[in-house]
């Protein structure tokens, strides 16, 4: 036995030694950069002015939350993350649906949907941004308008010439690109679901609508919570695609921190900016977990 006691605790002694190499790299790429941005946040440090870097509490928090600005962006960024979720979800799971079916070609449009997920997002944005430029000859989106004569020929157009405008189309072209994504989660939570459950609907007389209503949706809300809770945190965050749009930093409150933290270099600043926005994301985060533990305690 106390052989067998030492054995284990070599064993023990060598998966920590293991596990150190990657608690040392966690700690310095995520711990020690999160602590360091909670501290920065209470002090007042500008790398421009020449000032000395000093500690103002919440001071840099009280700015933010009185700045007109970083209230029109944090809507910008709500909006935008409304929009684009809501589309992508019913869009989702309707394109989920009809991939759940049986029907020739099944598996080649299964494989085809994610083709505009893999694209980079920098691509996605300038390839959007092409169709929505005007002029005389104008955008993709412009000539096929004109084509269909949903727009007059002589109309030109500039959809990207308010800040609504660009996140409006930010969100379509994020929806163009993420609903593969949400679809793919809402498939693999459609393909768990029992047949039996359906049969016994079709034997008590259920349509189509009434299997989705009191069957479908039911059985694959945590797959809808999950799907819902990873598109809010990308789509709250958003700050690539709205560089290809515009260079207006209101567009999002992501975007509003990157340049605070790196063009103006207001480090403290962009720090609080920047926890902000994370208890903001946690707070919906604990809602919706709350939700899917009420869910699944009903079922």
């Amino acid at each position: 036995m106390r052989k067998m006691s030492k054995l284990k605790r070599g064993d023990r002694l060598f998966a920590y030694a293991l596990l150190i190499p990657t608690v040392i790299y966690l700690a310095c790429v995520f711990v020690y950069p999160i602590v360091q941005s909670l501290c920065w946040s209470f002090l007042h440090y500008d790398l421009l002015d020449g000032s000395p870097v000093h500690f103002v509490g919440f001071g840099n928090y009280a700015e933010i939350l009185a700045s007109g600005q970083f209230w029109y962006s944090l809507w910008n960024s709500i909006w935008f993350t409304l929009f684009t979720c809501s589309v992508e979800l019913v869009l989702g799971f309707f394109c989920a649906l009809l991939l759940n079916q049986t029907f020739p070609g099944r598996t080649f449009f299964r494989a085809s949907i994610i083709i505009p997920w893999a694209l980079l997002t920098m691509v996605n944005g300038l390839l959007w941004d092409y169709m929505l430029q005007p002029g005389t000859n104008g955008g993709a989106l412009q000539i096929v308008l004109h084509a269909l004569h949903l727009l007059p020929q002589a109309s030109n157009p500039v959809w990207l010439a308010t800040i609504t405008g660009t996140v409006f189309w930010a969100g379509v072209a994020d929806i163009w690109k993420m609903t593969p994504f949400m679809t793919l989660l809402l498939l693999a939570g459609l393909q768990s679901l029992p047949g039996e459950l359906y049969e016994a609907a079709m034997l008590d007389g259920a349509g189509f609508w009434k299997k989705i209503r009191y069957v479908t949706i039911p059985q694959v809300m945590p797959a809808v919570i999950i799907a819902v809770v990873l598109r809010v945190m990308g789509a709250f965050r958003v700050y690539d695609i709205l560089t290809e749009f515009t260079g207006s930093d209101t567009t999002s409150v992501t975007y509003l921190t990157f340049d605070n933290a790196f063009r103006y270099f207001y480090l403290g600043k962009a720090s609080a900016m920047a926890w902000l926005s994370t208890l903001f994301i946690i707070g919906l985060i604990i809602y919706y977990i709350r939700i899917l533990k009420k869910n699944m305690d009903e079922a």
